[in-house]
């Protein structure tokens, strides 16, 4: 009698996962090539660029060079040019990109170049990004110590205490209410203010017309900008000329402490109410609890009857937009979409966490170099506000990012009005900000992975203006009058 063998059951297993990991792994293949197949054709709203007319650089075993600036300026341009969407943007790209990128690169190879002069011929490269998110106080970090807040800025570091505006191209001081006299400053360590203006312009991109005056008003007073346009400095003092009516006069500035840029953020949030109108002051997009528990006091409001918001975005810098969608939800509201475009590189992946990272085996460099991952179309259908609730938004020149993006939802959802003066950020802009060290200066670098596209496409791409436009500091008075008008 003829005896059967049996499989044993060790060998059947091992037969099982070997066929799983196979389909498994095909059905990645497949995944990642239907991408790149899908986003070669569906960019309606992006319309991509032929990269392939542009000269990218080979950095082929450049972990192997020696390490020096030349090193990190070639490491900046290959993070750049793998990394930032521009370069799949049809029109984006400035003509003179590569001339100032191999410029830069060659640059960086002079022997004893300074730290500082480095970081200016870097600055001057990310300027071709037209990137607010890299820019200015966002850019170039030097660390200085072992601690989170061990740092300063490369190129702005070491400011002056001048309280002054710039408008239209001009520079006047400040009374000590924080409004413009007619005091003009006239030269700056010694040479005239159009002079500084037009360093701090060759080295910081301006979204719009009020980030440009915003980057002549605030770094205009650092000493490495004023030394760069000719300027002195004498005994960390700073020696201004000052036109009054005619009559011309010297003040001397002294040399600034503590961190130039933004003011210190007290609080992430606090509300109150004012008469029938839910008053948010909201100083930085974090969420947390301290978000849930307005959102709970919100609900709450609705449920009595409160229809009249207020959320002031003053000297809001921006931080994690979901904070703010979090907020406008708790009314009622569907906010509008926004339109996206993400493109996916090795340093993206790297930040979404190590279960992506086995895309780099599979072409993550070709998807880099060519196609993005496009998340969808600005979209305003979807708005919604079953509750009838009325928001007013306040912004001034420094609401940046987050903040932007929530007064854009307002303003595109038709939910409310702005109040205030113009944000410095375009309400298209890049953003989703990835991180990475250079090699040598260990400079801390932020690249954008992200273009985005407010929800009304009929909307002003670059300048969103206010409904009401007030001096900021008067801003919360007009939104209330305006709320109480509404009765």
């Amino acid at each position: 009698m003829a005896i059967r063998t049996k499989t044993k059951p060790s060998i059947k297993k091992k037969i099982f996962t070997i066929v799983l990991i196979a389909i498994a792994a095909l059905i990645l293949l497949v995944t990642v090539a239907v991408l790149v197949i899908w986003n070669r054709f569906n960019r309606p709203s992006f319309h991509s660029s032929d990269t392939s007319q542009m000269r990218t650089m080979d950095f082929t075993g450049i972990e192997m060079y020696p390490q020096s600036f030349a090193t990190d300026a070639l490491y900046l341009v290959r993070m750049v040019e793998r990394t930032h969407p521009i370069f799949l943007l049809d029109g984006w790209l400035p003509d003179d990109y590569e001339s100032i990128r191999d410029e830069f690169l060659l640059y960086a190879q002079t022997p004893d170049i300074t730290t500082t002069e480095f970081a200016f011929a870097a600055a001057r490269y990310i300027t071709t990004l037209r990137d607010g998110h890299m820019t200015g106080a966002n850019g170039i970090i030097k660390p200085i110590g072992e601690g989170d807040d061990d740092w300063i800025h490369a190129i702005y570091g070491g400011h002056f205490d001048i309280d002054w505006i710039a408008q239209d191209g001009r520079l006047f001081l400040l009374d000590e209410y924080g409004k413009a006299t007619d005091t003009e400053v006239i030269e700056i360590g010694g040479v005239p203010v159009y002079q500084v203006f037009a360093v701090v312009e060759r080295y910081y991109y301006a979204e719009n017309e009020a980030d440009r005056q915003f980057g002549h008003n605030l770094f205009s007073r650092f000493g490495d900008v004023i030394e760069r346009a000719g300027g002195e400095i004498t005994n960390d003092t700073l020696q201004l000329t000052l036109n009054t009516g005619g009559i011309l006069n010297t003040k001397y500035a002294p040399a600034g402490t503590g961190y130039a840029f933004f003011p210190t953020i007290e609080f992430i949030i606090r509300y109150e109410m004012m008469d029938d109108i839910f008053v948010i002051d909201l100083r930085h997009f974090s969420d947390g609890p301290h978000i849930t528990e307005v959102v709970q006091s919100i609900e709450a409001a609705i449920a009595d009857g409160t229809r009249k918001f207020i959320i002031d975005l003053r000297g809001n810098g921006g931080g994690a937009s979901i904070a703010g969608q979090r907020l406008l939800e708790a009314m009622g509201l569907t906010v509008p979409s926004y339109g996206s475009m993400r493109r996916v590189s090795p340093l993206l992946i790297d930040f979404m966490g190590w279960y992506l990272r086995p895309l780099l085996w599979f072409g993550v460099d070709y998807i880099s170099s060519a196609p993005s991952v496009s998340r969808g179309n600005p979209d305003t259908d979807a708005n919604n506000n079953p509750n009838n609730v009325f928001v007013s938004v306040l912004t001034d020149t420094a609401s940046y990012s987050s903040a932007t993006m929530m007064a854009v939802w307002v303003r595109d959802g038709g939910f409310g009005n702005i109040v205030g003066s113009t944000s410095r950020n375009a309400p298209n802009n890049f953003g989703e900000i990835l991180n990475f060290y250079l090699p040598y200066s260990q400079f801390y670098m932020t690249i954008s992975c992200t273009k985005w596209l407010r929800p009304d496409v009929t909307g002003d791409p670059v300048n969103l203006l206010p409904d009401i436009m007030v001096d900021p500091g008067d801003a919360l008075y007009a939104a209330l009058a305006y709320l109480r008008s509404l009765d």
